[in-house]
């Protein structure tokens, strides 16, 4: 017998949904719909079918195990009544009923056991042959798992291009507080005060003229502090063009503005948390972001660009600069708020021509650095320190790097003279340096150190007391009286004539 009918597929625990057969046996058919039950029960996805008004007919065993939601309680209940009393958050069902064509969406189970579980469903449409829909085929996938994965690998990312962020900072700019090169007492008192101030979270102000090292005393700080562990991040503040700045202050949400990064950027105050945030060249920051800067400063948090929801950060401020701010906020160029947030504790490091014990120290210093640099084996003739050493440095430590490394590579000889040295610096008048000062000092004091330098200088020439005397046009010995007062070394000549100098007194 043949049939052109429809029978029904169904097992015990659910209502029969209709196989259409054309020409098919009865017992073809029967078998058909056996297999067709098999597929359903084997698929690893769910399926959810149901008639043209949203009418639940079937559901296979994946769907029950990803729902967390029996059989027996849907089949029969309209797809929409399940969403109203709250066991979806959405049917694919519904939707595609609703648009008469395939719908994708994500739901989210709000009862029942599986609660929060994250569900991907497409909604297919079967049409009759009138264009009318007859059935609805969702499949149904569980994808908590892959939520679950995509988050954690985005954050995984975004922590990995932190720390990589934060280990090229320390790469390129951690400084040892061990190779910090301190001979007069100025920069011996800046150390002090930077060890002193690095116990606790005040934030520093550090000024002092371009090239003298603010950003050495501040890797002093950070490394003597509790947060030595911490990152120190380094950003100079009148490198970064304006628009771009408050970007890599703050950092910015995904799609903040045309060609943000999709998962977003963490900011230099993220960056740095639990650690210390150095800022270079304070005093070149807009109005604008001075505001910004002030309110990090007071509330302890950062607003991402794009972003709507503050971040909390936990930050020490080290900020720099070679300009007067103070004449800065007089002129309404610098905020007075932000000015007295940032000078809590103010460091001023003195320009190089008023520390000048530090120079011969600082040379050998770069002599070293260089020679191991580009496996040189050089050395500086007695002279050329003394010449250095008389220069003023207005470039201050930066010139004194840069002079010493450019004479290194341009000398052949493996012995460094005062020819090598640049003209300005070749060409200094020893007694140059011997009459500039560094600060106002009574006369008597400055006529004393004038005639110091100028004996020492004209025993380093004769190398005699005798012909230091004649050169300058005095007795020999007030010659051997001043080296004494003074406290200069004059050679054997001076030991022979001072005992019978000390003779004659007796006399």
């Amino acid at each position: 017998m043949i049939i052109d009918n429809a029978i029904p597929a169904s097992n015990d625990s659910s209502e029969p949904f209709f196989i259409p057969v054309r020409n098919m046996g009865i017992l073809e058919a029967r078998r058909f719909a056996s297999e067709l039950e098999q597929v359903l029960e084997a698929s690893h996805d769910g399926i959810f079918i149901t008639d043209g008004q949203g009418v639940i007919l079937r559901v296979n065993s994946a769907w029950e195990r990803i729902c967390g939601i029996s059989r027996d309680f849907v089949v029969g209940k309209n797809a929409q009544e399940m969403v109203d009393k709250g066991f979806w958050s959405e049917s694919a069902a519904i939707c595609a009923l609703k648009a008469k064509k395939e719908v994708t969406i994500m739901l989210k189970m709000t009862k029942g056991e599986k609660v929060g579980q994250k569900i991907m469903a497409t909604g297919i449409p079967v049409m009759d042959d009138e264009g009318n829909i007859k059935r609805v085929v969702v499949n149904v996938r569980d994808i908590t798992e892959i939520v679950n994965l995509r988050d954690q690998l985005e954050e995984t990312q975004q922590l990995n291009e932190k720390y990589a962020a934060e280990l090229e900072q320390m790469r390129i700019q951690h400084v040892q507080y061990d190779n910090i090169v301190a001979s007069s007492p100025k920069t011996k008192r800046v150390l002090d005060m930077a060890a002193q101030v690095a116990k606790v979270d005040s934030t520093v102000l550090i000024t002092g003229e371009s090239g003298v090292g603010k950003e050495i005393v501040a890797n002093v700080i950070h490394c003597l502090s509790h947060r030595s562990k911490g990152p120190l991040i380094k950003i100079n503040c009148g490198a970064i063009p304006e628009n771009l700045l408050e970007s890599e202050l703050f950092g910015y949400e995904p799609g903040a503005f045309t060609g943000a990064r999709k998962q977003g950027k963490p900011g230099m105050f993220e960056l740095a948390e639990k650690g210390t945030l150095f800022l270079d060249e304070v005093g070149e920051l807009s109005l604008n972001l001075q505001v910004k800067l002030l309110r990090v400063l007071q509330d302890h948090e950062v607003l991402r660009v794009g972003g709507l929801k503050p971040i909390p950060v936990d930050v020490r401020i080290v900020a720099a600069t070679n300009k007067d701010l103070m004449e800065m906020v007089r002129k309404e160029k610098f905020r007075d708020d932000l000015y007295y947030r940032l000078n809590v504790v103010s460091i001023e490091i003195p320009p190089l021509r008023e520390r000048r014990e530090d120079i011969p120290l600082l040379a050998l210093h770069f002599l070293e650095k260089i020679n191991k640099k580009y496996g040189f084996n050089k050395r500086f003739a007695p002279d050329v320190i003394d010449r250095l050493s008389a220069y003023p440095w207005p470039g201050n430590i930066r010139e004194l790097e840069n002079v010493i490394e450019r004479v290194m590579v341009m000398t052949k000889s493996d012995e460094i003279r005062t020819i090598h040295l640049p003209g300005n610096i070749k060409n200094l008048s020893s007694l140059q340096n011997d009459i500039m000062f560094s600060e106002i000092m009574p006369l008597k004091k400055a006529v004393e150190h004038v005639e110091k330098h100028l004996i020492e200088q004209a025993l380093k020439k004769y190398g005699s007391t005798r012909k230091v005397a004649r050169a300058l046009k005095v007795n020999q010995s007030t010659i051997v009286r001043k080296i004494k007062k003074y406290k200069l070394s004059a050679g054997q000549e001076l030991d022979v004539f001072d005992s019978y100098y000390d003779e004659k007194l007796r006399i």
